[in-house]
């Protein structure tokens, strides 16, 4: 054991490992890169957010979009999750899934992007017609379409966050401001 550690030392201080290539770090996901908010068709609202993975847009297997309330962060308290509008695309499946009210899952069953399907919790409804991934080169470009009830309306804050393909989540980030959740009747 002694002889070991001697070795290793003198290795370090002899310079031996100066020229080594070092391989980079795999165990850090994709990046979210930015997201912005547009109108829809009628009254929904649609969310494009970019994510970027320097290996290529393929390595990201997953997104979510965390439409929170004011002052409510991913994570900051127990039952975060209940009564929020949390969106998770899975990009090779091309699935999208909701959490319900009671928060802390992901709902029974996803819906498949470009469908005529939706699903709803008491906070937002997701169209899947609406809402669609594209992967381009390093970046992953995800699109959903959302309307928001009543209730629910008003200031709120988007947090982003991805998983690569090795199973490993980034940490939500908060995109830039505020926005504002509409609610907007039909006649």
């Amino acid at each position: 054991m002694r002889i070991s550690l001697i070795l290793c030392f003198s290795i370090a201080v002899s310079g031996c490992m100066k020229d080594r290539t070092v391989a980079r770090d795999r165990t850090s996901p994709a990046s979210s890169v930015s997201a912005t908010l547009s109108a829809g068709g009628g009254s929904s609202q649609i969310f494009t957010a970019m994510f970027e993975d320097p290996d290529g847009g393929s390595r990201i297997a997953e997104v979510t979009l965390s439409v929170m309330s004011n002052n409510v962060r991913p994570g900051a308290k127990s039952k975060w999750s209940a009564n929020e509008c949390l969106v998770r695309y899975d990009i090779a499946d091309n699935a999208i899934w909701l959490v319900p009210n009671i928060g802390g899952t992901w709902g029974s069953h996803p819906i498949i992007a470009g469908s005529s399907t939706a699903f709803s919790n008491s906070q937002c409804t997701v169209l899947a017609s609406g809402s669609s991934a594209h992967v381009t080169g390093n970046t992953v470009t995800v699109h959903v379409e959302l309307k928001f009830t009543d209730a629910f309306a008003g200031v709120k804050q988007l947090y982003t966050s991805s998983k690569d393909v090795n199973g490993n989540w980034s940490a939500s980030q908060k995109q830039d401001g505020s926005f504002v959740a509409v609610a907007v009747k039909t006649p």
